[in-house]
């Protein structure tokens, strides 16, 4: 099984499934889990991973073709760079390379090749204007999607495997077949190299062969050097002569004799559409008539052409007829026979005649229509058309017989090409007489800026705002820089002072600083978890998830097991909490100790915001000294309440009152507490009572446990009364009292 298929890159680009193979790289299919869009994934090869100055420059090459943003080319969407794995991450093309295409179609008709080949060369364009040669092109290097639409990729890749002689035999052969003289001699190569290989495509897609082959590449690059391509009519007659010429100038050996530029071959391809019987005359055409069947019974013409010498434009090519001979030892040859030329006088002389007596007829009656009021060709009106999106100098030299043209301005414009038309002062349709005025704008190209100079001692927020002022996009990449502090820039895509066209994209390339293996954790808190995932894996850290109930939004990290700006080494695991969405809960416990001498049966009532939450019930004093009640909610300043209830009478009172949070603060507060009272007010407490006692030698205190109560108490004990002897009044007589009997004492031992 592949080791990259369900890997997640960068913590954002899930591989999916293996899409293809090349000589340097593995292409997968891949989900962008933050975009929620398929791209394509290209990983290096190990064999070109561990070669460092390889890997440097691919760096620097992958980061400058990533500026390209044209239709007819697969967008560059990011660049990886890690010590473990180097990857490039591409849209995602949902078609087939023109190689399957022309496999499934075989020889295509010449308006698709075109059709084809104008948006190729559309693309090596834009590519060419920044500096950028692809070095690579080939129908296995082009995507063709179901509406037609073409689309180029791997631009300048290639060049590195050449230049450190990593190429694989087999990826060769798939790219000899389409390199130039120059590529195949290690020569410097330029624009002109790919428009070659455009021409070696199209030779490939008008004929279905191509121009040299062999199974040995060496033998095809020598071909490309030394050897004349077969010319296309040759193979398919049906070849038009225009796009035969086009064909050979893009194949010319000497890059000085192919098209200047990509502009230049569409051009003459828009022209060729446009005029299919013309040719360009840039070879001269000459016939040789050859008998190639022995017994005389079947000719051919063949043609081919010769390229023009501009000293000898004036020069007579000789026809000749070719005369097999055959010899008396079987051996055959053949000898040129030129053809005697009769006097042509007489015959000049009487087609003179014909040729001015058909033109005065023609003169007599062009005289004889005008008068009596047929249509003089010179007023004759005729119908405006579209001229937006042509060559201005083209159309002048087609139309201007009848038009006069007049240049209203040059202006520039991201749009039209320049030299097009932009604009004009008749709509198309319009009804005109000849020779009428048309003003109309012309393009001068896109406007060119320089790329703005900014270097180390500039931060990012800097170096955005200075681009920006400029007129440019600005996308931020991030690399290690042991020389460049943090957060400052390295350099730009494309480099200072190179012309863009105003409105283009330049890639920041910014400083993370030196390379270490002790990081600094991140604030995470508040971040989805994607984005903090991707924070953490950045910094090479160890990601583990763990939900958690919070009022913050579903996803959002809410808490992180290393605190922010901790350092820690690369790998440590550091785990996240993402919030459900749902409130957080808390458990609170209340606990109450018992008085000393707390006595009976005891049910513990708890309410919740003024609602009966729990109910603890034959709670004994005699054999614990305190109890645990415990409470789980959720939401912040509940009100609690706990209520005591002696089991033997009923009696019930407030123990307490209190305020607890049940989030993460977990607060809590009393509002009131009063536990030896509740005991007291439910006769939950035992009381110490006093007794006396009178014995024959006085009065004794014992003492003696007993519940207390509020409505009933214990009396003493009598004690025996003490007799006086009577009192008398002197003012006035009392009766006498009967006699009292004697005290008697008890005898007291010892006496």
């Amino acid at each position: 099984m592949d080791i990259n298929i369900g890997k997640k890159l960068d913590g954002r680009y899930e591989i999916v499934e293996s899409i293809g193979t090349g000589g340097m790289a593995d292409v997968y299919k891949a989900n962008d889990v933050v975009e929620g869009t398929e791209v394509a994934v290209k990983i290096l090869k190990k064999e070109y991973a561990e070669n460092e100055e390889f890997l440097r420059r691919f760096r620097n090459e992958s980061k400058a073709i990533a500026v390209l943003a044209h239709p007819n080319i697969v967008k560059i969407l990011d660049v990886g760079f890690t010590n473990k794995i180097q990857y490039i991450v591409m849209e995602y093309i949902d078609g087939i390379t023109l190689k399957e295409f022309m496999e499934q179609e075989g020889i295509l008709e010449w308006d698709t090749a075109c059709y084809f080949a104008s948006q190729i060369l559309k693309a090596l364009q834009h590519a060419h204007d920044r500096g950028i040669v692809h070095r690579d092109i080939k129908p296995q290097n082009i995507m063709l999607l179901t509406d037609g639409t073409i689309k180029v990729m791997d631009f300048g890749i290639a060049k590195f495997a050449r230049e450190e002689g990593l190429t694989t035999t087999a990826q060769a052969i798939g790219s000899v077949h389409y390199i130039s003289p120059e590529q195949a001699r290690s020569d410097a190569t330029d624009e002109k190299s790919d428009i070659y290989s455009v021409g070696i495509v199209l030779y490939e897609m008008l004929t279905g062969t191509k121009p040299f082959d062999n199974n040995n590449p060496v033998s095809v690059a020598l071909m490309h050097m030394q050897t004349k391509a077969k010319n296309p009519r040759e193979i398919n007659p049906d070849i038009p002569r225009g796009l035969e010429e086009i064909i050979l100038k893009a194949i010319e050996k000497e890059p000085s004799d192919r098209y200047l530029c990509a502009i230049s071959m569409i051009d003459d391809i828009e022209r060729f559409k446009q005029f299919p019987g013309d040719t360009f005359g840039y070879y001269e055409e000459e016939e040789n008539f050859m008998d190639y069947d022995n017994n005389n019974n079947n000719e051919t013409n063949t043609k081919f052409f010769k390229a023009l010498n501009p000293e000898k434009n004036n020069e007579v090519v000789r026809k000749a007829t070719m005369t097999q001979i055959q010899t008396d030892d079987d051996e055959t040859y053949y000898e040129e026979e030129y053809v005697e030329k009769r006097s042509m006088f007489v015959p000049i002389l009487a087609g003179v005649v014909i040729v001015s007596v058909i033109i005065g007829v023609c003169f007599v009656f062009g005289l004889f229509y005008n008068y009596f009021g047929g249509g003089n060709t010179d007023n004759k009106e005729f119908e405006i058309q579209d001229y937006v999106g042509l060559n201005f100098e083209q159309v002048v030299s087609e139309h201007g017989y009848r038009i006069n043209f007049v240049k209203k301005s040059d202006e520039y414009s991201s749009d039209f090409e320049k030299g097009v038309i932009m604009s004009q002062s008749i709509s198309p349709g319009q009804t005109v007489k000849p020779h009428v005025q048309l003003e109309v704008i012309v393009s001068n190209g896109p406007k060119m800026r320089k790329v703005t100079s900014v270097d180390s001692s500039f931060t990012a927020e800097q170096a955005m705002a200075r681009l920006n002022e400029e007129g440019f996009e600005v996308q931020q990449k991030y690399t290690w820089s042991d020389d460049v502090p943090e957060g400052n820039v390295i350099e730009t895509y494309p480099p200072a002072n190179q012309e863009m066209k105003e409105g283009s994209m330049v890639i920041l390339v910014i400083s993370r600083g030196p390379m270490i293996t002790e990081v600094s954790v991140p604030d995470l808190m508040g971040k989805e978890e994607a984005v903090a995932k991707e924070m953490l894996e950045d910094l090479e850290l160890v990601v583990e998830i763990a939900m958690a109930n919070s009022t913050e939004p579903e996803g959002r990290v809410v808490r992180q097991s290393l605190s922010a700006n901790e350092k820690v080494k690369t790998g440590t695991v550091i785990t996240i909490y993402v919030s459900t969405g749902l409130p957080p809960t808390a458990t609170q416990n209340i606990e109450i100790t018992f008085p000393a001498n707390a006595s009976g049966l005891f049910t513990f009532k708890v309410y919740l915001d003024g609602s009966l939450y729990a109910e603890e019930a034959n709670v004994d004093p005699a054999y614990t000294t305190r109890k645990t009640l415990s409470i789980t909610s959720s939401g912040t300043e509940k009100d609690v309440t706990v209520i005591l209830v002696n089991q033997a009478n009923g009696l019930q009172a407030e123990l307490g009152r209190y305020q607890y949070s049940f989030d993460e603060s977990r607060t809590r507060k009393i509002i009131s507490e009063s536990i030896l009272e509740a005991f007291k007010s439910v006769d939950g407490i035992k009381a110490n009572v006093t007794t006396a006692v009178t014995t024959g030698t006085g009065t004794v205190t014992t003492t003696a446990s007993s519940a207390v109560s509020s409505e009933t108490t214990t009396p003493a004990p009598e004690t025996p009364a003490q007799t006086e002897p009577p009192v008398v009044s002197s003012e006035e007589p009392t009766p006498s009292a009967p006699e009292e009997p004697a005290v008697t004492e008890a005898p007291v031992a010892g006496e």
